[in-house]
């Protein structure tokens, strides 16, 4: 889902311990940061660990993620001290995947405040077309405690319904077998946007994509798009960066101390 002809392109770091030597190490990568895409993992939920992420490592390269993956709890504790995570703090965001937790679009989509629903911010990162035409995409997977979701797919159709402008996108979704079962795949037209909407599974498993695209596509490029999307998995990318801290033992003690208030982060630009 990207054409990046960097060919110094490498795995640059994992971090599972940061202290201040840390910092100081991947601050001298910023440079490199700037003149590539990165594609991050990050996996904590802990309170006193994601300010500090934040606060001192977030802003080394978050203007250049292409594609980040999480958690649906890491996800949610992130929008508690940056609700505009996706958007707003990184412009160049193309691919976003859920690797554990329930995450799926809520509609309507709502601008990336504290009172807008992780859902709705989700919705609003995936309606914002990319500069470059080339789909947005999105990944989950769905266990059988998240409800609604025959509701949830009417609301993706309504919201394509209603649409008065285009915008690119294609959705991989696991759903639980009891609702895969029951799924209908479906092709809709919005004749005022050129636009389809196309459910369609995905070699008969519970995995499925929702994609909306123009009526007149290219098919090389779209066929193309869709096998990526299908076959995209964070750990064979170039450039990632995985971030895996739980515990406060895993920051240097003089850390500690300079954990910043979650109200500071929120005055970020």
């Amino acid at each position: 889902m990207a054409d990046n002809g960097n060919e110094a392109e490498e795995e640059m770091a994992q971090a599972i311990y940061i202290d201040r030597n840390v910092i100081v190490f991947l601050r001298r990568f910023r440079p490199l940061f700037a003149t590539c895409q990165i594609n991050l993992r990050i996996n904590t939920d802990n309170d006193l660990i994601l300010p500090l992420i934040l606060d001192d490592i977030w802003p080394m390269f978050r203007k250049n993620i292409h594609a980040m993956e999480l958690s649906a709890a890491t996800f949610r504790h992130m929008r508690q001290f940056d609700p505009p995570i996706l958007n707003s703090r990184c412009p160049s965001l193309g691919i976003v995947s859920f690797d554990a937790g329930n995450m799926f679009p809520e509609f309507p989509p709502a601008d990336e405040n504290a009172a807008a629903s992780d859902g709705q911010a989700v919705a609003k990162w995936l309606f914002t077309a990319r500069p470059d035409g080339v789909p947005k995409l999105f990944k989950s997977s769905l266990d059988k405690d998240y409800g609604n979701l025959a509701s949830r797919i009417a609301a993706f159709k309504a919201a394509f319904f209603e649409a008065s402008s285009a915008v690119n996108f294609i959705v991989v979704i696991r759903f639980p077998p009891s609702f895969a079962t029951s799924v209908v795949p479906f092709v809709l037209t919005n004749v005022l946007t050129h636009e389809q909407l196309e459910l369609k599974r995905i070699n008969n498993d519970r995995r499925f994509l929702l994609i909306r695209c123009p009526i007149a596509r290219d098919e090389s490029k779209w066929t193309k798009w869709e096998k990526e999307a299908i076959d995209w998995e964070i750990y064979d990318q170039w450039n990632r960066i995985n971030i895996e801290i739980h515990n406060v033992d895993d920051i240097g003690d003089w850390l500690v101390d300079e954990i910043p208030d979650p109200s500071d982060l929120l005055q970020q630009t």
